[in-house]
Formats: structure tokens, C-alpha cells, sequence
């Protein structure tokens, strides 16, 4: 074959290999718009998050800061009338402290800051995959130096970085576990196969206003079949490794929020339950010595700041006031806002 004869046929190659790629992009992107919200993400444009509010918009406000176990575990319209301040929040899906303080960077006006942290949110190795987009990787290389974080890990970490250009193409890359969860619900529903109404019983619903208001969920995990418990702790456990650690970036990011939020006001820090079946399965003793370290240890730091441990109040761990794992349902939501609640009097008070 001569030179002309060989570079047509690398440039039929090439076109080949390139409209393979933009074949397979167009499916991504078709597969994650279908179960966009079984699918983690970042939030809105990559920014550092959906902002959400309530109550008043004028005057001191109250900034909190907490994934979706905090966002669904209060009625933030009762905390609200009840302080008598607006509240603000900027989520993004599966987050932690690291993402957090991007978005207590941009509050302003904050008179209290009410910061949610649990056994699942502070694990170090259960990742956000809305990250990369938010947190600064130079933040990260440091925060990685100095918590000592052995090179397993960290490469872990720092993949999510080149995993963010690689989403551009392909949405739905590095989500396996959500895209298959999501696909076999949609599936179902299309199709009104058995579990269909499960699936969507069981999902979590963000309101389409930017309102910190959440619709009720009457799911419990107290009537799951033990097939899908089983499933649902494997896939957890998938997720993390079956490993629990609370002395990374994550526990660094919580430091430097906390002295923060001193400076701005008040600040409260609400220790969310997780289900029975999550302690039995995670909670070694280790894993629960390590997490009250953790807890103990940001005490330390701001003496000053409040501790509500919602995840000590007898009964709180009971399946039947959760929707999944991790996430109350509407009765234990209201049953964490009535024991919340009863602390605030004597919080201000002081």
C-alpha cells in the first residue's frame, strides 16, 4: 500500500473512532437525561449548588450546611417561624464539608450556622462525585498533604478531577451503581412490572422551586423485603469500601467551617441518625470510637458551638422512621424537628 493508500485509510479510521465516540456520547447523555434523577450531579451549571431558602429574605439569615440527610431530616419552615430568620441553603447531591465550605464562602449575612454531619457524611472514603466541579484542587492536594492520606486514596480522590472532563463526553461515568438503580426503576415503570411503585416510593423527590420545603414520604424501610436490604448495604458497601474514616479532607474542611462560622454567629452542629441496619452493618466499635474522636475533636475546636446528637435519642434509629439507609421519612423528620426544637430556647438564651 502505498502512502496516499495508507493515510486514507488511517482517516477512515479516524472517522471511524470519532463518530463511534459521538455515537456513544449521544446515548450517555440520552441515558442520563431519562433517569437524570437517579443519577448524582453537582448542582445547577456546575456551580457550587442548587441554592434553596425559606422564611424571611431581608435581614440576618441562617446558613445551613449539611447534604440531603440534613435537608430532608428537619421542617425547615417550623425552624424558621420558630428563630424568626430567613434560611438559606446551597445543596448538591451526596456531599460533604469539602463542598460545603465553597458554598459558606458565598453566604452573607449569616447570624447562625447550623452545619449536619453523620456516620455517612463524615466517612472519608464515601465520595461526592459533584467534588471535582466544586472544590478547588489545590485545596485538595493540600488537604490531602496534610491529613497524611496514604497514596490508594488520594489517587482516588484526585481521579475525580480528570473524571470531570471525561463527564462532558460521558454523563454518566463513574455512576454505574446509580445509572443500573436508575435504569431497572424506569424500566419498571415503562413497562408496570412488579416493584414499579416501590422503586418510585422509595426515591427521594427535590421540590422544582428553589424552597427549602419537602414533599411527605410515608416509605419505610421497616417493609422492605430482606433482598432489597441486603442489596441496598451491598451497595454502600461497594461504594466505601466497607471503611469508615474521619481523619481526611473531610474533617479539615469541617474545621475550617467551623471556625468560620464562629466568627459570622452562632453555630449549631446536628448529629443526624442513620438506620439500625447501617450501625450493624458499619458501626463496628472502632468506626463509632473514631466517629465521637471526630465529634469530640470539633467540640474542642469551638467550644462554643452547640452539639444536638438526634442520633443518640432512643428509638431514632428505627427503620420505620426511614425512607432508605440514611434519609428519614416525614414521620422521623418530625420527629427530629420537635427534639430540635426543644433546644433552641435554651441556645439563645445563653
Amino acid at each position: 500500500m502505498n502512502g496516499s493508500g495508507r493515510r486514507r485509510g488511517s482517516g477512515r479510521l479516524a472517522g471511524i473512532v470519532l463518530l463511534s465516540i459521538l455515537i456513544a456520547s449521544i446515548a450517555d447523555h440520552a441515558v442520563a437525561s431519562w433517569i437524570r434523577r437517579d443519577v448524582k450531579g453537582t448542582g445547577e451549571n456546575g456551580d457550587i449548588g442548587t441554592y434553596r431558602r425559606i422564611g424571611p429574605e431581608t435581614g440576618p439569615q441562617v446558613f445551613i450546611a449539611g447534604s440531603s440527610l440534613l435537608q430532608f431530616g428537619l421542617e425547615w419552615s417550623d425552624i424558621s417561624a420558630e428563630l424568626g430568620l430567613g434560611i438559606e441553603n446551597w445543596g448538591v447531591a451526596g456531599s460533604s464539608p469539602e463542598i460545603w465550605e465553597q458554598s459558606q464562602q458565598v453566604a452573607i449575612n449569616t447570624a447562625l450556622t447550623i452545619i449536619g454531619v453523620s456516620l455517612y457524611d463524615l466517612n472519608e472514603y464515601h465520595l461526592s462525585a459533584g467534588r471535582a466541579a466544586i472544590v478547588p484542587f489545590s485545596q485538595t492536594v493540600r488537604d490531602l498533604w496534610a491529613s497524611g492520606a496514604d497514596w490508594q486514596f488520594a489517587r482516588r480522590v484526585l481521579n475525580q478531577y480528570s473524571l470531570t472532563y471525561v463527564r462532558r463526553i460521558f454523563p454518566t461515568v463513574g455512576d454505574s451503581d446509580a445509572v443500573l438503580v436508575g435504569l431497572r426503576a424506569k424500566v419498571r415503570e415503562k413497562l408496570a412490572l412488579a416493584g414499579a411503585a416501590e422503586d418510585k416510593e422509595t426515591a427521594l423527590f427535590l421540590p422544582s422551586q428553589p424552597v427549602l420545603e419537602f414533599g411527605e414520604s410515608t416509605a419505610k424501610v421497616s417493609d422492605w423485603p430482606s433482598a432489597r436490604l441486603m442489596r441496598r448495604l451491598a451497595l454502600l458497601s461497594a461504594e466505601n469500601g466497607g471503611r469508615h474514616a474521619f481523619n481526611g479532607p473531610k474533617e479539615l474542611a469541617l474545621h475550617r467551617m467551623l471556625l468560620r462560622a464562629r466568627n459570622q454567629g452562632r453555630v449549631i452542629v446536628v448529629v443526624l441518625p442513620v438506620t439500625q441496619a447501617y450501625l450493624d452493618q458499619f458501626g463496628t466499635p472502632d468506626v463509632l470510637r473514631r466517629f465521637e474522636n471526630s465529634i469530640a475533636q470539633a467540640q474542642e475546636l469551638v467550644p462554643d458551638a452547640h452539639i444536638i446528637r438526634l442520633d443518640r435519642v432512643p428509638g431514632m434509629t428505627s427503620h420505620e422512621y426511614f425512607s432508605d439507609l440514611v434519609h428519614l421519612n416525614s414521620a422521623g423528620r418530625r420527629l427530629a424537628t420537635a427534639i430540635f426544637l426543644k433546644h433552641i430556647p435554651p441556645i439563645f438564651e445563653q
